[in-house]
């Protein structure tokens, strides 16, 4: 079972065998040792997760960071400032203005 570490573990060392983590964090763990991790905890918290687990957590917290006014108006301010810079960018001319010649 792939595990995530919420520690931020680099390596793990079980019963002479090193394991590291994949390239997105995950730990490729053989059952044996994943189910004798996963039920590891520091008041209430997994130290490891699985995926589910993971994707659970960070849409929680997406949708908990969501429902703060401060954040969601903060959001909408850096919107309405990307809309105005973009129609700022659309009505300025383009190119080199042309040269006259005088005589």
């Amino acid at each position: 079972m792939r595990l995530h570490s919420r520690t931020g573990a680099t390596s793990v060392h079980h019963e002479g065998v090193r394991y590291e983590p994949g390239p997105d964090g995950a730990f490729p763990f053989p059952d044996h040792v994943s189910d004798y991790l996963y039920p590891f905890a520091v008041k209430g918290e997994r130290l490891w997760e699985t995926d589910i687990d993971r994707q659970r957590r960070l849409i929680a917290e997406e949708a908990a960071r969501r429902q703060d006014p401060a954040t969601l108006l903060a959001a909408v301010e850096q919107l309405v400032a990307q809309a105005e810079a973009q129609a700022g960018a659309q009505s300025a001319p383009k190119g080199r203005p042309k040269a006259t010649a005088e005589k």
